[in-house]
């Protein structure tokens, strides 16, 4: 068991770390945000607040370069601490850029953020997870040990459909022998079927404010929706199949 100036010691790392970051965010949005994008800047929480951030940042065309730096750094600071807010922030990338290209950078942020959770984990976290999560730890374990020859498959499975919290997926995984790589990647594709339904919704706020005349019901609209049900039915498809797997086993 860790001693207790071990945990101390992990906390106030953390917490240094933590303040670091939050300062950095804060020196790259004061640095790269215009005095107009300022005075709208907030996390989006609600469809209202994306759509004022959406109207603030439409036509800063100069700025575009920073937008996206500004958006990335912003998206990995709340996966990397597991911050809640991810979500609409999605919705804001596909109404700024498109789902594609929304989807692209909200993968890569996705898993770029939590892997440095990960490595967070791995090098300050142990202390603190073996204390107070050995339990769930051990029970996960078992998990992982069932699938170790299909590890990659398994952990975008548990980040397409999270029977265990992610941040949890997060700060266990490089302590129960999942590589970085292979988290990472998992992850980036793990993330993918929400976020494009995310993105998707984003872009559909933009094409509503950019005209008067939208027509829900088109071609691409149409197909669209068909690939939001699918990507959201994954996680159903794989639920039941993850847990009649279960059962037999137990059989």
């Amino acid at each position: 068991m860790p001693t207790k100036s071990s945990i101390i010691t992990s906390v106030i790392s953390l917490v240094i770390i933590f303040i670091l970051s939050t300062v950095i965010l804060y020196l790259i949005l004061n640095n790269y945000l215009s005095k107009e994008v300022k005075n709208f800047l907030k996390f989006p929480r609600t469809l209202k607040d994306v759509k004022i951030l959406h109207d603030a940042l439409t036509g800063q065309e100069n700025d575009s370069i920073h937008i996206v730096i500004c958006y990335a750094a912003t998206y990995i600071f709340l996966q990397s601490f597991s911050i809640p807010g991810s979500v609409m922030l999605g919705v804001l990338g596909g109404a700024l850029w498109g789902s594609w290209n929304a989807l692209v950078l909200v993968s890569f942020c996705s898993g770029t953020g939590a892997t440095i959770s990960y490595l967070l984990s791995y090098y300050l976290g142990q202390p603190i997870i073996q204390n107070y999560l050995s339990e769930r730890m051990e029970h996960w374990n078992e998990k992982l040990n069932a699938h170790r020859k299909g590890l990659f498959s398994y952990i975008i499975f548990l980040k397409v459909a999270p029977f265990f919290p992610n941040w949890f997926i997060n700060i266990a995984s490089p302590h129960l022998g999942v590589g970085v790589w292979v988290f990472y990647w998992a992850t980036f594709f793990g993330t993918t079927p929400l976020s494009f339904i995310h993105v998707q919704a984003g872009e559909t706020i933009h094409r509503l404010s950019e005209s008067d005349e939208f027509t829900f019901l088109t071609l691409q609209n149409i197909v669209t929706m068909s690939l939001i049900a699918i990507a959201a039915l994954i996680p159903i498809i794989l639920g039941k199949n993850f847990a009649s797997q279960e059962k037999s086993k137990v059989d």
